[in-house]
């Protein structure tokens, strides 16, 4: 077995990614509660809106009030995502400090999600880019659908591996991958990741990872193998793309870290109150959560806590 990593960081994507799929209106006082909640969990990154159209993702329509009445702490991390120069342009105003710029690696999604062409996409990218950084702001560049897409099916990894070298010849100070699909497996994460460290040449390299296809823990296992240590989680397993078939949530962050907790890694989060985020917010929606182990966490009569 390849030596794995003694410390992971996580970041938590459940206030955007996880509620801009939700029917219900989230008032802005619940999502900044659950911000401090999160932060005293023992969260360091959190990626708090996306700057996008508010009559395609209604939950996001608050972002600049919520960006504006975030806490001052320099050790945390709070970022957004955006998708065209707009949202970078909008991002600044509201303060932030940190963007993840994403493109999409299939045309198909490309124009379901961002409404343009990936050829329309990677030239955009570059001006949004361009805007962060002159205002000094650090950039995350993200790759959507990296491990297969439900309206073209297979991506070429050759073609991945391009937009990863696309974004680092841009000036992107980190590099994401998503598996949005959740259609990614162990096999295949190793072999795109372990180039896309290569490639990185020692900048950060996060892995974002769906559980639709029940596969989340196995490529985060995976990628732990080749030596990737940050991965964007969200608490009680929330998430999903509205533009994408059949998409469900993120791994979750309390699944995540008790599995991180069990082979001896740590993610420097605690379980227990993130369960009870989970779990609260499963009772403010009348409805479980994906996530599995706030379910447990819970409940006094039975164990979890093992290594």
């Amino acid at each position: 077995m390849l030596q794995l990593p003694n410390s992971v960081l996580l970041e938590e994507q459940g206030l955007r990614d996880g509620l801009q799929m939700l029917p219900e209106s989230i008032p802005t006082e619940y999502k900044l509660n659950l911000v401090e909640r999160l932060i005293d969990a023992g969260l360091k990154r959190l990626q708090v809106c996306s700057f996008v159209n508010p009559k395609l993702v209604p939950q996001m329509a608050d972002a600049e009030e919520l960006c504006k009445l975030l806490p001052k702490r320099d050790d945390i991390v709070f970022s957004a995502l955006t998708l065209n120069v707009k949202g970078v342009e909008r991002a600044v105003q509201a303060g932030l400090r940190h963007i993840a710029v994403s493109l999409s690696a299939s045309n198909a999604h490309s124009q379901k999600n961002a409404h343009k062409t990936l050829n329309e996409a990677l030239e955009e990218f570059k001006q949004m880019v361009r805007v962060a950084k002159d205002t000094g702001i650090q950039v995350r560049g993200g790759i959507q659908s990296a491990f297969g897409c439900r309206y073209e099916g297979h991506i070429p990894e050759t073609r991945v591996l391009e937009l990863v070298r696309h974004h680092i010849d841009c000036g992107v100070d980190e590099i994401a991958l998503a598996d949005s699909t959740g259609m990614g497996y162990p096999l295949a994460i190793q072999r795109v990741m372990q180039e896309v460290l290569r490639l990185a040449q020692g900048k950060p390299v996060i892995l974002h990872l769906h559980d639709t296809e029940n596969k989340g823990l196995a490529n985060l296992y995976a990628a732990l193998e080749v030596g990737v240590s940050v991965f964007d989680t969200a608490f009680g397993g929330l998430g999903g793309c509205p533009f994408i078939r059949g998409a469900t949530g993120n791994i979750a962050t309390e699944d995540t870290a008790h599995f991180l907790y069990q082979m001896g890694i740590s993610s420097g989060v605690d379980v227990r109150k993130l369960a009870a985020i989970s779990s609260d917010f499963a009772t403010f929606l009348g409805r479980p959560l994906p996530g599995k182990l706030y379910k447990i966490v819970q409940r006094s009569d039975v164990q979890w806590e093992v290594r």
